[in-house]
């Protein structure tokens, strides 16, 4: 499939959106760690960075970003311009907390607000190579060929991308193995990222509205049924499903 692109003025005007769907527009956020969990989130795209010897289901983010920014020209703070990229220097979230308005954190956060342009590159970059892993990942021509087609439905449809850059950056292509809970009833692995939300899509209209809200639907049901099999995440569904009927509509 060709790349895809976008005009500089639509791709800002997407990590604006992101950045607000992530943070609600609060600058500060651009670092933030969740009460529910055991990383750290920082950037426009909330992009998780773990603490050493950290064991968990989802998979780390931020390494990458940092390098692909790094190889297009940005300078990071002095203790995180390496590579490989250091782990989290925050353990635990208590200690992210005591450190917000120290110097290190307060830098990270300048840094990041001086590289929105570059991480909306990324998220493009990532979206780009959304397809190819998750074909890579399936098991049938079938499926292979009905995904493909979902997703090259979607891209001709938003002139923007925003529904796949966002929902990639949002939850993730799903090919992790280790990104899945089992079903409730019959105990099978299932995933909540852009694979499963283009294997739930079954229509072939080209109508732009009719595939940005099949696209929204779908994914409101692969988030719907990630609560069903770990009922704990149904904290979030409302902040996740305002989130998926923002997918029905171009960006303004």
């Amino acid at each position: 499939m060709q790349r895809l692109e976008l005009p500089s003025h639509i791709a800002t005007r997407v990590g604006r959106q992101v950045f607000l769907n992530e943070t609600g527009g609060d600058r500060d956020m651009i670092t933030a760690w969740n009460a529910a969990e055991d990383f750290m989130s920082l950037g426009i795209g909330h992009f998780i960075w773990f603490p050493a010897g950290l064991n968990t289901r989802f998979q780390e983010s931020f390494p990458k970003m940092l390098s692909f920014m790094r190889a297009n020209g940005a300078k990071p703070p002095q203790w995180l311009d390496k590579d490989p990229t250091p782990p989290c220097p925050w353990p635990t979230r208590a200690e992210f907390q005591r450190a917000f308005r120290a110097q290190q954190m307060s830098g990270l956060r300048a840094f990041l607000h001086d590289t929105v342009g570059l991480q909306v590159q990324y998220l493009v970059a990532r979206m780009n190579e959304a397809l190819p892993k998750i074909v890579a990942s399936l098991d049938s021509q079938a499926e292979r060929d009905h995904v493909t087609a979902q997703f090259r439905r979607v891209a001709h449809a938003s002139r923007d991308l925003y529904p796949l850059i966002d929902y990639i950056n949002f939850k993730g292509e799903g090919i992790a193995p280790t990104e899945t809970y089992p079903n409730k009833t019959t105990g099978v692995p299932e995933g909540w990222g852009l694979k499963h939300v283009l294997l739930q899509m079954k229509g072939t209209s080209p109508e732009r509205d009719a595939v940005l809200g099949e696209f929204a639907d779908a994914a409101g049901y692969v988030l719907k049924r990630r609560i069903r099999n770990n009922p704990p995440n149904k904290r979030w569904e409302k902040g996740w499903l305002k989130r998926t009927e923002s997918y029905r509509r171009p960006l303004d």
